[in-house]
């Protein structure tokens, strides 16, 4: 099998973790956009004699949001289109951003700060003009946010 060990930072030394049979292992409960540190060896056991391999290189992780996806937008309304996403397990909150062109500059338009929320209605737009959105994932970690990449873009023409 394999033991895993895990670098702890205040007292700086390696503590075990995990013994394994398999060739992967999953530390859960870590904090999103804190980078952790882990290094594995083999080991054997026969006739009650156990045997270790050399450490591992030191790979080192970083927990993240999983990137937004399922985003949709219509024009829901009167001069108004209607972004919806799936859920984001983690999530503190959500940004939307907003171009006018494909390939234009996306410029922040509605931060949502609940976690459950995964729709967003953008209004006073302006019809037959074409809208390009995106929604990216965000975690509050102590005083800052930690965010996940972008969606990828969905676009709108404003036509009622």
């Amino acid at each position: 099998g394999y033991e895993v060990y895990q670098y702890n930072s205040k007292t700086k030394k390696y503590s075990k973790v995990a013994t394994v049979k398999g060739t992967s292992y999953t530390k859960t409960g870590l904090t999103t956009g804190t980078s952790y540190t882990f290094k594995v060896r083999a080991y054997t056991t026969k006739s009650g004699k156990t045997a270790y391999g050399s450490y591992s290189k030191e790979v080192s992780a970083k927990p993240a949001l999983s990137k937004v996806t399922g985003v949709k937008v219509k024009n829901s309304s009167s001069k108004a289109a209607k972004v919806t996403w799936k859920k984001v397990s983690g999530a503190s909150g959500y940004e939307i951003v907003r171009a006018t062109k494909s390939n234009g500059k996306f410029k922040k338009v509605k931060t949502i700060t609940k976690g459950s929320t995964v729709t967003y209605t953008n209004k006073k737009l302006i019809k037959k003009k074409k809208y390009y959105y995106k929604v990216r994932a965000y975690r509050k970690v102590g005083k800052k946010k930690v965010y996940s990449s972008y969606s990828s873009k969905v676009k709108v023409t404003i036509k009622k």
